[in-house]
């Protein structure tokens, strides 16, 4: 592809693991800076690079491509001890960052207290199927204005505001018997923050001359659509903003920075943890699926749930963020099933047909798919670069997610490489 004028967002549009990492790898070159803006270490890219897979959680795609300049924006919130992980795991492949790194000095940091919570809640009856990671209790620490951010590790005052979060998790959890001590957090956080000090600064102020100046910019989501604290399967949803609201919030930019978005999907639908799920298969196809495409959680390792195309959700997902064009990542994982699935409504109860999502948790729990059928193709669509090598039936499936997506295909992957897929 030649060098893009205009900035980009990639998105998800499902329940997460769509396949964002690969499409941010590819068009990552055409890019001066790649940014994150939401979430933490609950998000897990991966990105295969001859046959070689490799998975990051906070460090953006773009740290493959030497040219690229990082940002973590100002909406993510921050694992020291996850973030030196993948610092290192991309040292041992001969990528240094630091040179090419900013994070944000308003981004909140992941503190052990915030784990602690997080864990306690998921071994209770509200458990809802976190990663366990204390992404929830870091955002909620924020909303309640004692967060500790990035900013705030020079501070004089920063014990005083770990010994804050300290004393509440203590009040929720019951005891401070498995919680490390205010000054122990201390120590560590001072010790992990100290290389990385020089990669803190003013996010915002960085993005808007950037901007200003013309220099390209891809925006890099974590999660989806349907996990969206506003817009998702209230309550099983994640807990920081990652439509495209959350975007201008975890940046500081204004709308008018960003020209256009690709939202990205699986030519099926995975979840992971509890929810709804309308189209899920507990039968051997869901297997199938699972083994074909691998579907195990790049962050826990979880088994994903898998089922048809729910394309009502996708069609919700792309009018929520104005999607100008779609992703449809792992076509391939379907080559080998006879027939193929797409949602293409809900009934209730009382037999109405729906055409958009419900709101609630319980509204879900009572629909039943409705689904159209498609034969399957007779030649494998795994590792097609061009849409007249794909066959005549994967063409119309694709053809019908359009239709009911309202919105049309810029990239079909057809593999887990970087070389395996086409744009159209």
């Amino acid at each position: 592809m030649s060098k893009p004028a205009e900035n980009i967002a990639i998105l998800g549009l499902q329940w997460g693991d769509e396949g964002k990492g690969k499409l941010v790898d590819l068009l990552s070159t055409n890019f001066r800076n790649v940014v994150r803006f939401q979430g933490g270490n609950n998000a897990g890219h991966t990105v295969v690079i001859n046959g070689e897979s490799i998975a990051l959680h906070q460090i953006p795609c773009g740290a493959h491509h030497p040219e690229c300049f990082l940002i973590i924006g100002s909406g993510t919130v921050l694992s020291f001890e996850v973030f030196h992980q993948e610092l290192e795991c991309l040292h041992k492949r001969g990528i240094d960052i630091l040179d090419r790194l900013l994070l944000s000095d308003k981004a909140h940091i992941i503190l052990p207290y915030h784990i602690a919570i997080d864990n306690w809640r998921e071994s209770g009856s509200v458990a809802i199927g976190t990663t366990g990671r204390g992404i929830g209790p870091t955002y909620e620490a924020k909303a309640a204005r004692h967060g500790v951010r990035l900013g705030d590790i020079k501070a004089a005052n920063l014990l005083e505001k770990i010994s804050i979060v300290y004393k509440e998790a203590c009040l929720k959890i019951g005891s401070s018997a498995s919680l490390p001590t205010p000054e122990t957090v201390f120590e560590k956080l001072r010790e992990l923050a100290s290389p990385l000090l020089k990669c803190i600064g003013n996010a915002q102020e960085y993005l808007y001359n950037a901007w200003k100046q013309g220099e390209s910019i891809l925006f890099e989501g974590a999660q989806a659509t349907m996990l969206d604290i506003d817009h998702g399967t209230y309550p099983f949803v994640t807990s920081s903003n990652c439509s495209i609201g959350g975007l201008f919030i975890g940046t500081g930019l204004p709308p008018k920075a960003l020209n256009k978005v690709i939202g990205v999907a699986k030519a099926y639908t995975t979840r992971v943890g509890a929810g709804p799920f309308p189209s899920e298969l507990n039968n051997s196809i869901g297997e199938q699926i699972r083994k074909a495409g691998h579907e195990f959680g790049t962050t826990t390792g979880r088994p994903r749930r898998c089922g048809w195309l729910d394309a009502i959700a996708l069609r919700y997902a792309c009018h929520v963020n104005g999607v100008d064009a779609l992703g449809i990542m792992k076509l391939d994982v379907l080559d080998d099933l006879e027939r193929i699935g797409i949602v293409n409504g809900y009934q209730t109860e009382d037999g109405k047909l729906l055409h958009t999502p419900p709101s609630s948790a319980q509204e879900w729990e009572k629909l039943e798919p409705v689904i159209e059928y498609f034969d399957g193709w007779t030649k494998p669509t795994k590792g097609a670069k061009s849409w007249s090598s794909l066959p005549t039936q994967a063409q119309k499936y694709l053809k019908a997610i359009e239709k009911i997506a309202e919105t049309p295909i810029a990239y079909i992957s057809t593999g887990p490489d970087r070389e395996e897929g086409l744009f159209t």
